[in-house]
């Protein structure tokens, strides 16, 4: 599943100075340094995803939160993302069927959501969602080739959070998503890729508990937490999921000892 992106990288950067100037310039240097690389195999989607989500949060300004939406077997999940308090928003969508994510995905169209903005498009969505302090959403479909595969999705607290240089931006890495999709589909068949995101998002429960259980612990934020959490896992050489679950599982003896 090798991606060979460094001609079509100098073309993209040469065409953002010209579209959005010197400070997007050096945002797409960063973005396609932080995306560079071959995947070359499907365990390498889930971790790429990942890795571009946190890249996409600190490159775009305004951008507070990320996340992925892809559908495979006509079932939409969220593949990746930055903070967990996106994922009700996500549900929603999933739930009633329709919203800004999914609709980016069905119909190939960039949108952008104003929550404070009175927004009719999606009733349904509106009605059940709570965005908490998230007041603006972009959501670009990632297509490859002719298919798509779902929707990159950024989330701000201001309101106008995204400007002409971040969408260039968001719509370049758009792209290497849908690309590494398409490359894992191609190799491995839609079902597998579905298979393994079932499979990652098992693994992000866990992560998520010993995030939470690092949060109380140390009182400190999500963001935090998950960046204590992957630092100890590269200085214990162990892979994150299985550190999670070793916290989670102290955590869980010592509350049994307690009693």
């Amino acid at each position: 599943m090798s991606i060979d992106t460094t001609d079509e990288d100098a073309r993209e950067a040469e065409a953002l100075y010209d579209d959005a100037g010197q400070r997007g310039l050096g945002a797409a240097a960063r973005l396609m340094d932080d995306l560079a690389g071959n995947l070359e195999g499907l365990d390498d989607l889930t971790p790429y995803l990942e890795r571009l989500v946190q890249s996409v949060n600190a490159n775009i300004d305004g951008c507070d939160c990320v996340g992925v939406t892809v559908v495979m077997e006509d079932r939409p999940r969220t593949a990746a993302y930055t903070t967990a308090g996106t994922l009700e928003i996500d549900a929603v969508q999933y739930a009633v069927g329709d919203g800004p994510c999914l609709d980016a995905f069905r119909n190939g169209r960039e949108n952008l959501v104003d929550f404070a903005g009175g927004e009719e498009r999606w009733p349904a969505f509106m009605e059940g969602c709570d965005p908490g302090d998230v007041q603006t959403l972009l959501a670009l479909p990632l297509e490859s080739d002719g298919r798509r595969f779902g929707a990159l999705n950024l989330y701000g607290y201001a309101r106008n959070a995204f400007d002409h240089t971040d969408l260039a931006l968001v719509r370049m890495a758009a792209q290497r998503a849908a690309d590494a999709l398409a490359a894992a589909v191609d190799l491995s068949g839609a079902r597998e890729v579905a298979g393994q995101m079932e499979h990652a998002m098992a693994s992000r429960a866990v992560i998520e508990q010993a995030k939470g259980l690092l949060m109380g612990r140390h009182q400190i934020d999500e963001m935090v937490a998950f960046e204590l959490l992957r630092r100890q896992s590269q200085e214990q050489n162990l892979k994150l999921r299985v550190l999670a679950a070793q916290l989670v599982a102290e955590a869980r003896s010592s509350r049994s000892e307690a009693i």
